[in-house]
């Protein structure tokens, strides 16, 4: 098995990478996750500061270091990534534009969570894909609290398999893409 450690951005994704759905399916394509890394911020993956996060994931057994971290208002993503402290060894994957654009590629489950059904074309689409889950939810928010959006996402199916299956959800595409090729 391939030992796992990924490291990102904050809570909402440690709460999916650490769902059970979601280790089932590393388990699916033999990989082991032995830790999920939260570094707080995305400034944390630039300047230096990686390494810190890297070290602690290694420490405690990674043999496969995957950075996580959202495009944001950033404009491309290859560029990103070159800025970064990754090195040729480990894997980097940009949600874009956050982390939660993958929420509105699940059209299951954000259906089943607002209790309607949703068609969402193009997921990536949105600067801020909260404030887009809040429109579609007649403007009721869920506290204005990411990590607990996660947890509805989860208990209504979510899954970032789900979301890499939306025809316009590359970057879930290219984690799941990412994610097999350790399994090769």
């Amino acid at each position: 098995m391939v030992k796992l450690g990924i490291i990102c951005e904050g809570e909402s994704e440690t709460i999916v990478l650490k769902s059970e759905p979601f280790i089932s399916f590393l388990r699916e394509l033999s990989i082991e996750l032995i830790a999920v890394q939260e570094t707080g911020s995305k400034n944390q993956f630039f300047g230096g500061r990686f390494e810190k996060h890297k070290a602690t994931i290694k420490d405690k057994g990674a043999e496969v270091v995957l950075a996580l971290f959202d495009l944001d208002k950033d404009e491309c993503p290859s560029k990103l990534k070159e800025s970064s402290d990754l090195t040729e060894n480990e894997i980097g994957v940009i949600a874009i534009n956050e982390f939660e654009s993958w929420y509105l590629a699940d059209n299951f489950a954000l259906s089943k969570l607002l209790e309607k059904k949703i068609n969402v074309d193009f997921p990536e689409s949105y600067d801020e894909p909260i404030k887009e889950i809040v429109r579609l939810n007649d403007d009721k928010s869920f506290g204005k609290s990411k990590p607990r959006l996660a947890q509805k996402m989860l208990k209504n199916g979510f899954s970032i398999e789900n979301a890499a299956n939306h025809p316009n959800c590359d970057s879930a595409k290219y984690f799941i893409k990412k994610l097999k090729s350790l399994s090769n």
